[in-house]
């Protein structure tokens, strides 16, 4: 035999080991030479083409499905005998993997409130959060490979490669790995709901696919003999080196295991993007956020704020800020992608039924919370170029949750101040939430002690303390009484108008316990608003300090004397104090002075107390209206 002739038998033998190529290459040598297979048509050489085709594209399909065991420590618990050092090692890193995932979803848990979650986040963000869904489940692979494993490797399959192993431990590997891996998934899902930037996201990203990979990380540091002789022997078995292979007639098997992971990987995929989809629809419609707030401005003053109501001429009034403190809720409506916050009657905390309320939205043109009045306006010309006019506005900010708004507010007074405004929510959580005087129920508020060892509890988180020794109080210059009584109609509470006390003149002859009269008195306590109905203006003669106190006592009064741009916004005061003290106080509390109910307004300050003020007085033509901001 020649050179030539043994080099093609060696290159037919090869090619007869791996495919049934040779048949081809065979017959078209036949061809060429004249062989007696000469007379081979095209037709039969290129069915044979077709065949060794098909041959080697199976050869192909089986050597990609070749799989061997993962090279990582969850592989050394079943592989390891269980007093080995490798069990005891991959064990620790097992559960240090876990543990820390358990920290960080700790860390992320979402109560039932859902006070974790952002009130609302830009559209960078949610873009974010959507992309790193399809991220996720690219990174994670503990899932698919546990179900990939458990698939594939049958108990038979097992056991006829490695006898000496427990088929029972393999299994208990494989489920490991898809605990850690949901477990991965759901750091995920609460990581996405917390999101307020785009890099706190791919930040937390890089930190759990650091937890999840440590089971990889040890494995690769073991078998470069880091740790010990033992455990770099371990990892360099023969277990490592075992090739399972597709089985052959498990051909429909295969197809049902890429079945499956297609359908857990779309189940993952739905359950975080549904999951996702819930918090976004709530963030869009602000149920995260604080549905009513109360207001409290500080005592400034414009004294010649510009009005302008439709249909009227302008005028210039006095402008006393803390007339708008008060409930505001969300109308429903939004602003920039922020809702608006509307103010409320002064009364029982619901809607004006004849005053235009002043409100509180977001711009983003000027990238600031503002406080606006669409009748009220900086100055008679148009030169305020402003797109979003306003009275106040915090700093710039981009946050969505008004209550995360810091700093001073900017104040328009004739020119622009600083002044402080304070936002809290009327809601509650937890009874601590109620000052401990009350208990906080499912709707979100509190629902208030009554009678309490003496004391009634009042407001929106029950911070306002009304003890029975003070239901009458009485002035100690005029030796004058006062009591509280509840009203005839409802028992709704006093409101608010400001932070201060101040006494109003009544209408002569006005009997206010007539059917009539109470009829007046409710259509006025539930629209009033003292800077709409200028409470400055229409008869006051009685104004007190500013003061956040329940009740009048203790706070220094003052009669208004002489009005004019001589004096000040509430005219002259003369102190009403006994021998003209400061700080004295004018009224007391009392337990045992009989006193006689009279015609007087309620004290509008809190919803929920259904009390008002009387004087003893006969003829009684004054009444004390509360202006507290609480």
């Amino acid at each position: 035999m020649t050179q030539e002739d043994t080099a093609a038998s060696r290159s037919g033998g090869h090619l007869s080991e791996r495919s049934d190529l040779s048949s081809v290459v065979v017959a078209s040598a036949e061809i060429e030479l004249g062989g007696d297979d000469a007379n081979y048509d095209a037709n039969s050489l290129k069915e044979a083409a077709a065949a060794a085709a098909d041959t080697i594209d199976e050869t192909k399909e089986e050597e990609f499905d070749v799989i061997k065991l993962p090279e990582s420590t969850h592989t050394l618990l079943f592989t390891a005998p269980i007093k080995s050092p490798a069990f005891r090692f991959s064990f620790i890193i097992a559960a240090l993997s876990i543990q820390c995932l358990l920290l960080a979803l700790s860390n992320n848990i979402i109560l039932r409130d859902g006070g974790e979650i952002p009130a609302n986040v830009g559209m960078a963000v949610k873009v974010a959060q959507y992309a790193s869904i399809f991220i996720a489940l690219l990174m994670e692979e503990e899932i698919p490979t546990g179900l990939y494993l458990l698939r594939r490797i049958s108990k038979t399959y097992f056991k006829s490669k490695f006898p000496e192993l427990c088929y029972h431990k393999f299994v208990a590997s494989c489920v490991l790995r898809i605990c850690v891996g949901y477990l991965f998934l759901v750091n995920v899902l609460f990581i996405l709901m917390r999101a307020r930037e785009v890099l706190d996201i791919f930040f937390d990203f890089i930190a759990l696919q650091f937890l999840q990979q440590l089971d990889d990380i040890a494995f690769n540091l073991a078998r470069m003999g880091v740790f010990s002789k033992s455990l770099r022997a371990e990892t360099t078995n023969k277990y490592f080196r075992t090739e399972f292979k597709k089985e052959v007639d498990k051909a429909e098997k295969s197809r049902r295991i890429s079945l499956f992971l297609k359908a857990i990987y779309f189940m993952n995929l739905i359950g975080l993007l549904c999951g996702q989809i819930y918090v976004s629809r709530k963030q869009s419609r602000g149920d995260y956020q604080c549905k009513s707030i109360t207001v409290i401005i500080k005592d400034e003053v414009w004294e010649e704020s510009v009005v302008q109501v439709p249909g009227k001429d302008i005028e210039k009034m006095v402008l006393i800020y803390p007339y708008f403190n008060g409930h505001y809720n969300q109308d429903g409506s939004s602003h920039d992608g922020r809702p608006v916050y509307v103010e409320q009657n002064k009364f029982d905390g619901t809607e004006f039924s004849t005053k235009v309320p002043a409100q509180i939205k977001y711009c983003k043109s000027i990238r600031a919370w503002v406080f606006t009045h669409e009748y009220i306006q900086k100055s008679k010309s148009t030169r305020d170029d402003s797109a979003c006019p306003w009275l106040l506005r915090s700093e710039e900010t981009d946050v969505f949750d008004i209550e995360e708004v810091q700093g001073p507010w900017q104040i328009w007074a004739g020119v622009i101040g600083r002044t402080d405004v304070d936002i809290v929510c009327n809601q509650c959580s937890v009874n601590a939430d109620c000052n401990l005087n009350g208990v906080c129920k499912n709707d979100g508020k509190c629902e208030c002690y009554n009678d309490e060892e003496g004391v009634t509890f009042i407001g929106p988180h029950c911070e306002v303390r009304l003890k029975d020794d003070c239901r009458t109080i009485y002035g100690e210059l005029y030796n004058d009484t006062w009591s509280v009584i509840p009203t005839p109609w409802d028992d709704k509470g006093l409101w608010q108008s400001g932070d201060r006390w101040f006494g109003v003149r009544q209408r002569q002859g006005e009997r206010l316990f007539s059917k009539e009269g109470q009829e007046f008195l409710k259509a006025a306590a539930t629209n009033y608003h003292a800077f709409w109905d200028r409470a400055l203006q229409n008869g006051t003669v009685v104004v007190s300090d500013a003061t956040t106190k329940d009740t009048p006592v203790g706070v220094d009064f003052y009669r208004i004397g002489e009005r004019g741009d001589q004096f000040g916004p509430y005219g002259a005061l003369y102190p009403l104090q006994l021998n003209n003290q400061t700080g004295r106080g004018v009224f007391r509390c009392t337990a045992s002075r009989p006193f006689v109910y009279a015609d007087a307004l309620p004290f509008p300050n809190i919803t929920g107390s259904g009390r008002r003020i009387s004087h003893t007085e006969e003829l009684c033509d004054t009444y004390l209206w509360l202006g507290d901001p609480n």
